[in-house]
């Protein structure tokens, strides 16, 4: 009977530890796959499995039970930067507490089974979850964001540090694509040899030179040139290519069809960030 019960238990633990870490994933926005989601629900379900065994009470302490749960996001989410870690946490405690407190005031509430109370906790949470997270996404929005940019150049790669603006409406008069504005220096590795050195000598002035230089017709066809105003009270025109891929983190969505712009100045004093985003590749 024990060990029905158990996996009754198991089974129904790991599709709440699943839940509650793909919420998480979610509203932080953090890069993950579902294997690691599935393993970490695991390694909490079987946790929670230990109750039918005699252990020392340290395994059920709350010191234990927090290690679980650091171990848990570990494995969901990775630790790169502790900044980063202590923030995805604290979204993952904010979300269980909201599915714990769920369920108690449910209890309260109603006079039903404890696997309809867990369901229904489940649902209300989820919805008050997105509903107030909605609503805080939609003010964050309204300001400066700090995003990843990916951008994908002839099988090379860069993450560029960006910031959403909302002002940024810039597109490419013919295609119609929007464009990232992104500092010469964070993209000058996707760049032909030949291209870089003509940029380093010239900047922004080589326009009419970029094509003297360039003999890689895949190069010739996706440069750019986008007329432009307000990029640091200047105005003019930037030199543009058009990526394999851009893929701003935690949008599952890829951008094929748009711009990297390349501006020669710094955006920011600072170096905060070293793009500017609209919120059309958010979409």
């Amino acid at each position: 009977m024990i060990g029905v019960y158990a996996d009754v238990i198991f089974i129904e633990n790991l599709i709440i530890n699943y839940i509650i870490l793909y919420l998480t994933k979610r509203f932080s926005r953090s890069n993950t796959n579902n294997a690691k989601l599935i393993f970490s629900s695991a390694l909490g379900a079987l946790y929670v499995i230990l109750i039918f065994f005699s252990l020392p009470n340290i395994i059920y302490s709350l010191t234990f039970k927090i290690i679980i749960s650091i171990l848990m996001v570990a494995i969901a989410f990775g630790f790169n930067r502790f900044y980063e870690f202590i923030r995805v946490l604290s979204i993952f405690y904010l979300v269980s507490f909201i599915i714990g407190g769920t369920a108690f005031a449910l209890i309260y509430v109603v006079n039903i089974g404890i696997r309809q109370i867990i369901i229904a906790a489940l649902f209300f949470a989820i919805l008050l979850t997105y509903i107030g997270w909605g609503y805080i996404s939609k003010k964050n929005i309204e300001s400066n964001i700090l995003y990843k940019l990916h951008i994908d150049m002839d099988n090379k790669g860069r993450d560029v540090r960006a910031i959403l603006d909302t002002g940024n409406t810039l597109h490419d008069p013919i295609s119609n694509y929007p464009v990232a504005i992104v500092e010469y220096e964070a993209v000058k590795e996707l760049l032909p040899e030949k291209l870089k050195n003509v940029f380093d000598s010239m900047g922004n002035e080589s326009i009419f030179e970029m094509t003297k230089v360039v003999d890689d017709d895949k190069w010739l066809k996706r440069l750019r040139l986008v007329p432009f105003n307000s990029i640091g009270n200047d105005s003019g025109i930037l030199i543009g290519f058009i990526p394999d891929n851009l893929v701003v983190e935690g949008y599952r969505k890829s951008q094929k069809n748009a711009i990297v712009g390349i501006y020669f100045k710094k955006l920011n004093e600072t170096s905060d960030y070293e793009a500017l985003i609209g919120t059309e590749l958010l979409n």
